[in-house]
């Protein structure tokens, strides 16, 4: 698996705290089957701001440790990028994408429309960029209008679900608007949007749930082979769910089964 949004790189925004709590983490993380992960610091003007210099001497000397303990996993610099107007010119100017991709995770104001900051993401778009929503279900306005997402990812914008959403861990709403998501197939990518406050169970156990009550193809899209494609700085198809008429039947029917029964139990 491939973790692609996780605040693990210590003392730089509201994540880890500690070079230790954060090789502890690391630790846990390949345990579970965590191959790659990219160091996705919050970037927000005014609030968690620092220069491209700062950033990569932290990346560089956490980097180095982690190397030297031998933790098996494979770091990316990365960073969530909070979407204010122009912000287009310091993704530009700092490199504030993933590794060395044009893919940039972006993050809005949780109670408000991510819609109405298309205009921020498409200038993003008009660069060249390749935007990517972070916890897109935890925003009001799709928790409201789940359609909202679909209409972000027909604009060329990709979705990322965060794994402890489809537990259960911010609420009941939250919770079945991800689980919405992942079976209407608008979602590319769970990630566990760690701050390492807490054990990385979440991750581990999503995967396993979406397998479970999905199918193991979609599991594999969302935590692996979509994430592998932003380190090679692929193109991830857009639309990647197909209603065949004939013989996926009883594959939605099942998925869409699954949704409602934990709606409403």
């Amino acid at each position: 698996m491939i973790d692609i949004h996780c605040h693990i790189l210590p003392d730089i925004d509201d994540g880890s705290k500690s070079v230790d709590a954060s090789l502890a983490q690391l630790r846990a993380m390949a345990d579970g089957g965590i191959t790659d992960a990219f160091l996705t610091s919050h970037y927000f003007r005014g609030h968690y701001q620092y220069s491209k210099d700062e950033y990569k001497a932290k990346y560089n000397t956490f980097a180095q440790e982690v190397a030297h303990q031998q933790i098996g996993i494979n770091l990316y610099p990365g960073f969530e990028v909070f979407l204010l107007p122009g912000i287009e010119d310091d993704v530009q100017s700092m490199g504030l994408t993933m590794g060395e991709s044009a893919y940039v995770l972006v993050e809005t104001e949780l109670n408000g429309r991510p819609t109405d900051d298309y205009g921020s993401m498409y200038q993003l778009l008009r660069k060249g960029f390749k935007p990517i929503l972070a916890h897109v279900e935890r925003y009001v306005g799709v928790m409201l209008n789940p359609y909202e997402a679909y209409n972000l990812m027909i604009q060329d914008i990709y979705l990322q679900l965060n794994a402890g959403s489809l537990l259960g861990s911010y609420g009941s709403k939250v919770e079945s608007t991800a689980w919405y998501l992942a079976e209407q197939g608008w979602a590319h990518f769970i990630a566990s949007d760690d701050h390492v406050r807490s054990s990385y169970e979440h991750m581990l156990a999503a995967n396993i749930i979406v397998s479970d009550n999905i199918d193991r193809y979609t599991a594999d899209l969302l935590f692996d082979e979509h994430p592998r494609y932003i380190i090679e700085n692929k193109r991830i198809q857009r639309n990647y769910v197909k209603v065949l008429k004939d013989n996926s039947s009883n594959r939605l029917n099942r998925r869409s089964a699954g949704f409602f029964n934990r709606l409403f139990r």
